[in-house]
């Protein structure tokens, strides 16, 4: 299958996602919510509670209660994104993260769908779209000096599904960026306008190589001050998760994945709120402040 450029890529996410321009050169968002789904995890201690309805939930929009329309633990088909960072940093657990994949993948209904984006000198999708179980050959390769970590979240984030689909992003990286068109800023942003839930599942940078290689020019804004990846992550209603040699990321792939099937979605439409810009949502279970609930902290408005 041929690679996918990763400028080819930021190309058309930059027509399909990013704002539109006006002549001052201010961004300008258009769209209009009329509803918004929410992703949520509800957990007692380690375990998924189930059986929740609408009237269980309180849902703020910018400290305005809303009427939850709908809530559902949805069995719809999943879009899975996975996101393999081939970069030098994490070559000592690329071996691991090829078969990782492949479990991974084997892990899906058939229903879903599934993919994986990997980066070096370009972001790259070795296994396209396909039914989940399907079988497939993962051939990566390490490229050193450089990781457009910030480029394939992009790109993932930007995937928007088929109506009646959920769409779920992991990525499996140590978070370092270096040479990304976008700085994380961007990415930060741009999970505020995806429906997608984003795990990271921080793999160990244990590479090793040639003192020869070349390297990447890394702007300061890549130089880790902010935690852009786990940011994101925790925004879409995601976390990050901790992997190491003797701990595979394929054990934590499927509680991420059995956990997002049996999250809950809450609908409502927006109602005593200005509808432009950042919209904070909170959601809660009144009568069970010791829950734990995971989920989306807001969306913009147009």
């Amino acid at each position: 299958m041929k690679a996918v450029p990763a400028f080819t890529l930021a190309l058309a996410l930059v027509l399909a996602v990013l704002p539109a321009i006006d002549a001052g050169g201010q961004s300008v968002f258009r769209a209009r919510v009329e509803s918004v789904a929410i992703s949520a995890s509800v957990k007692r201690g380690n375990n998924t509670v189930a059986n929740l309805a609408a009237r269980d939930f309180r849902v703020l929009d910018n400290g305005i209660e809303q009427r939850v329309e709908a809530v559902t633990v949805e069995t719809v088909p999943l879009d899975v994104t996975l996101f393999m960072d081939t970069s030098g940093s994490t070559a000592g657990s690329l071996d691991r993260m090829r078969k990782n994949v492949t479990t991974m993948a084997g892990m899906l209904r058939p229903e879903d769908r599934f993919r994986l984006l990997t980066i070096g000198l370009s972001v790259e999708a070795p296994v396209p779209w396909q039914p989940g179980r399907a079988n497939m050959t993962v051939d990566v390769k390490v490229v050193p000096g450089i990781s457009l970590v910030y480029d394939a979240l992009f790109v993932a984030l930007a995937h928007e599904p088929a109506q009646g689909r959920r769409h779920l992003v992991v990525a499996m990286t140590d978070g370092k960026d270096c040479g990304s068109l976008l700085d994380g800023e961007r990415v930060y942003d741009a999970s505020g306008r995806s429906e997608a839930v984003l795990h990271w599942i921080w793999v160990s940078n244990s590479g090793d190589f040639s003192r020869f290689r070349a390297n990447a020019w890394c702007t300061p804004q890549d130089g880790g001050v902010i935690d852009w990846v786990g940011r994101t992550a925790e925004r879409t209603g995601g976390e990050m998760h901790k992997s190491h040699f003797g701990d595979p990321a394929v054990k934590t792939f499927k509680q991420v994945l059995d956990e997002f099937r049996q999250s809950y979605v809450l609908r409502y439409s927006p109602s005593g709120v200005a509808s432009p810009g950042w919209h904070r949502v909170r959601v809660d279970v009144p009568a069970q402040p010791s829950y734990t609930i995971r989920a989306r902290s807001g969306y913009f408005g147009g």
